[in-house]
């Protein structure tokens, strides 16, 4: 028989908003609970672990060793205990409320339209919250189970993901650009030399992945590749992106890959990504499996 524990999930969440908050003051008042009852709680709380989690050191409290083991575990205790509750609102409710789904910003967008329409033809109750994010951005989401659905080009360590597609992005720059002018193809010190149109990773924290084609000393960042695209055809810099973001533009002859040594290229593979499967409800479910059954029918092979 499994035994149970003598500490609640409320000491737990009374100790855990003491450190958040950086003290019993702050905690008493979000918590709004008196000063001397959290004092109280924690204290009670030691007492049955027989080990001192936190320590004053003049006006400021501390964890012990012990007490960061601690706190980050009941951290996920709490978290845990959170999604529980969740995960039975989803199986009463059935529908989701909402789904949110991250979308990396080279995935080509025409596909979406025809998932999101037969979507809507068995789903009318879900609302959809669709993110647009980059690298990082894409992995931050998954990690951090902030989205119901990622198409990423990062699979993070103990995730798994399905291949949706893969895409091959070129250097590409407006006709006159020097790089064009070469009378030989360029190399990676001569794209090296030129100002570079890069697409800011949405990661907020500071984990952005360092790519090896961003190694331009001139570099302007912006957020999309629509961006990218207006400063291209002004007659600026270069980037590297997909065909399709361009391909209009490529199409006209204002805009051209640059032909580079060896054919220089770089190769994306996208994964549609669930990051929490055991609390995906009917809607990510079938979400999910459509775009895995449309995406394929208009979208370039693995």
């Amino acid at each position: 028989m499994t035994e149970i524990s003598k500490i609640t999930l409320a000491q737990w969440a009374i100790f855990n908003a003491v450190i958040n908050h950086g003290g019993y003051l702050k905690a008493s008042k979000a918590l709004n609970r008196s000063h001397s009852s959290l004092h109280h709680a924690v204290a009670k709380l030691q007492e049955q672990l027989g080990v001192d989690l936190i320590k004053i050191e003049g006006k400021s409290l501390r964890l012990t060793e012990i007490g960061t083991v601690m706190y980050r575990r009941s951290h996920q205790l709490l978290k845990d205990a959170a999604d529980l509750e969740k995960l039975a609102s989803v199986l009463q409710e059935g529908w989701e409320t909402e789904i949110i789904i991250g979308v990396e910003n080279i995935f080509p967008k025409h596909v979406i339209p025809n998932i999101l329409r037969k979507f809507q033809q068995t789903n009318q109750v879900s609302r959809l919250q669709i993110l647009d994010v980059v690298l990082m951005g894409a992995v931050e989401l998954i990690e951090t189970a902030e989205a119901d659905l990622v198409i990423s080009p990062i699979v993070p360590n103990g995730y798994l993901g399905t291949p949706l597609t893969t895409l091959t992005l070129y250097p590409i720059a407006h006709k006159d650009h020097p790089l064009l002018q070469f009378d030989r193809p360029v190399s990676q010190r001569d794209l090296a030399g030129e100002l570079q149109i890069v697409i800011k990773d949405t990661a907020r924290t500071e984990q952005s992945l360092s790519i090896g084609w961003l190694r331009s000393e001139q570099r302007w960042t912006v957020s999309d590749f629509f961006h990218a695209k207006e400063i291209l055809i002004s007659g600026q810099g270069f980037c590297w992106g997909p065909i399709h973001f361009f391909e209009d533009k490529i199409e006209s002859g204002e805009l051209c890959i640059v032909p580079t040594v060896g054919d220089l290229a770089r190769v994306a593979t996208l994964y549609l990504v669930v990051p929490k499967p055991e609390h995906a409800g009917p809607g990510v479910e079938l979400l999910a499996n459509l775009i895995k059954e449309e995406g394929p029918k208009h979208l370039p092979p693995i």
